[in-house]
């Protein structure tokens, strides 16, 4: 049995938060013996614990790469419990104390891009990586050139898609009773977007676009689903624009299937995105999707095939795309079901676990 220590430092459960659930939950317990280590305080604990999984709180770490305090911390962790694998996400901290510690394999996953560096910072930041690293897990071919560009060797990286749950398809009288609660009809055609409410996530563009598009049609409806500091200010836009009967935002959901299963048609129009596992979990169910050419997300929206690319920030672009799929019924239901096919081949959660798995044995041997 190998036993592997994760080292997660999010307070909340964000991207790199959802992709270690989703192995946590499929991993063989017969064959790793896994601990996660976490910040005091962490959401994600009790999501954790829930899974009969042990969690190690350690102080000081929260929202922090680099903690020198806590070095000492995750020192006295790994010599204690002398994991053969750490397995880190984000915390430049936990990588540094298991080098001190002779740790036999350091795995990091990345899962975000990180701007372009040159000169004396990047080959700072590339001989730390390369030092501190055994593999580096990109989460998309978008993440392998981004650290390719940062200066890390091809050899040191390998390419594992973030994968997702199936998300259960609720049966049609859920769907439509869903779908009133939120003012939506059977008959209205629902583009929704998943995504915390920041400025990286362009819901500016979203909006602006369902402006133009609201005033050429009546039976479509937008739904934006998560919190973030521009709540407010993204309700006021819309307010301003009168077309709030037409745009729901529906707060922090739980059960975020459940909105996944309302929707026609799944969006991102973010600025910057590794991957983007809420189109993921769309392609579950067969959803179809539009999505900004940046980033890791043309390696899930292929054009004309499982959804329409559109430019950043270009609402012109973004009001058309929805336009054609909002008149084009057949069209929406060949892309949603090509986005489910690629899906459960690339990005289902029980594939990554594999192939991490697959990993694991090879930097152990």
């Amino acid at each position: 049995m190998i036993k592997v220590i994760h080292v997660i430092t999010d307070m909340k459960i964000g991207g790199a938060g959802t992709w270690l659930l989703n192995f946590l939950k499929n991993y063989d317990q017969s064959k790793l013996d896994i601990k996660v280590a976490i910040p005091e305080g962490s959401i994600l604990k009790t999501e954790i614990n829930n899974l009969n999984i042990e969690t190690i709180e350690i102080h000081g770490i929260g929202d922090k790469s680099l903690d020198w305090t806590s070095v000492n911390a995750f020192r006295r962790l790994f010599m204690q419990e002398r994991p053969l694998i750490v397995h880190t996400h984000a915390s430049l901290s936990a990588r540094i104390a298991a080098k001190l510690t002779g740790v036999k394999a350091i795995i990091h996953t990345k899962h975000c891009l990180d701007s372009p560096r040159t000169g004396i910072k990047k080959a700072v930041a590339a001989r730390i990586n390369n030092q501190l690293s055994s593999r580096i897990i990109a989460v998309s071919k978008a993440v392998e050139k981004n650290l390719l560009e940062a200066g890390i060797p091809q050899n040191k990286i390998q390419v594992i898609y973030g994968g997702v749950q199936e998300v259960k398809i609720l049966p049609k009288e859920d769907i439509v009773q869903l779908r009133a609660t939120y003012g939506i009809s059977e008959k209205d055609i629902v583009f929704g977007m998943a995504a915390r409410l920041s400025e990286v996530k362009g819901h500016k563009y979203l909006i602006q676009a369902a402006d133009q598009v609201l005033k050429k049609r009546k039976d479509v409806k937008f739904i934006i689903a998560g919190t973030g500091p521009l709540e407010h200010k993204l309700k006021k836009m819309v307010l301003d624009l009168r077309i709030e009967d037409s745009v729901v935002f529906t707060g922090f959901i739980k059960d975020v299937e459940n909105i996944y299963n309302i929707m026609d048609v799944n969006m991102i129009t973010s600025s910057s995105e590794a991957l983007c596992l809420s189109l993921i979990e769309g392609m579950s169910l067969g959803k179809p999707m539009i999505g900004t050419e940046v980033g890791g997300v043309p390696e899930l929206v292929i054009q004309n095939q499982t959804g329409l690319l559109v430019p950043v920030a270009d609402v012109e672009a973004l009001a058309g795309a929805i336009e054609e799929l909002a008149g084009n019924s057949e069209l929406r239901s060949s892309m949603g079901l090509n986005a489910e096919k690629m899906m459960m081949e690339k990005f289902s959660a029980s594939e990554m676990t594999a192939e991490i798995y697959k990993l694991y044995q090879e930097v152990v041997k």
